[in-house]
C-alpha cells in the first residue's frame, strides 16, 4: 500500500513536472502554451474582425468578453463534472469540457442578442429622421446640412450619436459616402441604405421636402416591427411574472399542504 501511494506521489510529480516546466530558458512549458493557444482561440472567436466594432458598440472590451466567457464555461464544465463525475468516472471530463465550450457559445450568442438590440434602437429612431429632416427643408434657404444638423437634437439614441459622428466626418473632410459609409454599415437595413445613399446623391445638388416622400411604406413597416417587438418584450415580462407568481404561490400555500399529508402518511404507518 505504501509502495502504491509513493508510486502514485512520483507519477503526478512527473506529470505536473512535464506539464509546468518548459524544456529551457527559453522555451514556454506545455500548459502555458496550451493557455496561449486556448485565449488566441477565445479573443478571435469573440473579438476578431467585424466583432471587435460590435463590442465598442454595445461598451464592452475583450478582457470583458473573454473573462465571461472564462467564467462561464468553466464554471458550467466544473458543475456538470461534479454532478456526473460519480456515474462516469473520468469519463466526465470530456463531458466537462464540451459543457466549457458552450459555455463560450452562450457568451458568444448573448454579444449578437446584445448587439442586435443596440441596431434594434438605432433603427427606432428612423422614423424620426424621416419626419423632422423634410420638415427642415420646407424652411427657404435652410441647406441639407443645416437641416440634418437640426434635426440632430430630435434624435434618440444611438442614431443621435451616428448623425452627429456623420456631421463632425462631413466638417473635417466634406465627403459624405465616408461619413454615412460607417451608419449604413451598422445598420444593416435597406431603409437606412435609402436614406444615406440619397442624402449622398442630393448633398451638392440640394433636395425639397418631399426627399423621403417615397419611403413612408418601408418607414411604417419599420414602426409595426418596432411596436410588435415592444408588445412581444411586455407579454414576456407578464410571462415571467405569471411564473415566478406561481412559484411563489406553490411555496407559500403548497409547502405547508405537503408537510401536513406527509405528517399524517407517516403518522399512519406509526413512523
Amino acid at each position: 500500500m505504501a509502495m502504491l501511494a509513493v508510486g502514485l506521489l512520483i507519477s503526478l510529480f512527473l506529470a505536473f513536472y512535464f506539464l509546468l516546466v518548459p524544456k529551457d530558458e527559453y522555451d514556454l512549458s506545455p500548459a502555458q502554451i496550451t493557455v496561449s493557444k486556448a485565449r488566441t482561440w477565445l479573443v478571435s472567436r469573440l473579438a476578431g474582425g467585424e466583432k471587435k466594432e460590435i463590442l465598442a458598440l454595445i461598451g464592452r472590451t475583450v478582457r470583458d468578453v473573454v473573462r465571461a466567457s472564462l467564467l462561464v464555461g468553466v464554471g458550467l464544465g466544473f458543475l456538470v463534472f461534479l454532478l456526473t463525475v460519480k456515474f462516469l468516472g473520468v469519463f466526465s471530463l470530456v463531458l466537462a469540457l464540451g459543457c466549457g465550450i458552450i459555455g463560450v457559445f452562450l457568451i458568444e450568442k448573448s454579444i449578437e442578442a446584445e448587439y442586435n438590440k443596440w441596431r434594434n434602437k438605432l433603427l427606432d429612431g428612423v422614423p424620426d429622421l424621416v419626419g423632422f429632416f423634410p420638415a427642415f427643408l420646407e424652411v427657404e434657404g435652410v441647406t441639407l446640412r443645416e437641416a440634418l444638423e437640426h434635426t440632430e437634437p430630435f434624435l434618440r439614441e444611438p442614431l443621435r450619436s451616428e448623425v452627429r459622428s456623420a456631421l463632425v466626418s462631413l466638417k473635417l473632410k466634406n465627403v459624405v459616402d465616408k461619413a454615412v459609409a460607417p451608419v449604413m454599415k451598422k445598420a444593416s437595413h435597406p431603409l437606412v441604405d435609402a436614406i444615406c445613399l440619397r442624402l449622398a446623391a442630393a448633398w451638392n445638388a440640394g433636395a425639397t421636402a418631399d426627399i423621403f416622400s417615397d419611403l413612408t411604406d418601408q418607414v411604417e413597416d419599420l414602426k409595426e416591427l418596432a411596436a410588435a417587438r415592444a408588445t412581444a418584450a411586455k407579454t414576456g415580462y407578464l410571462a415571467l411574472v405569471s411564473v415566478l407568481g406561481l412559484i411563489g404561490m406553490m411555496l407559500v400555500f403548497g409547502y405547508p399542504g405537503f408537510r401536513f399529508l406527509m405528517d399524517k402518511l407517516t403518522g399512519a404507518f406509526g413512523i
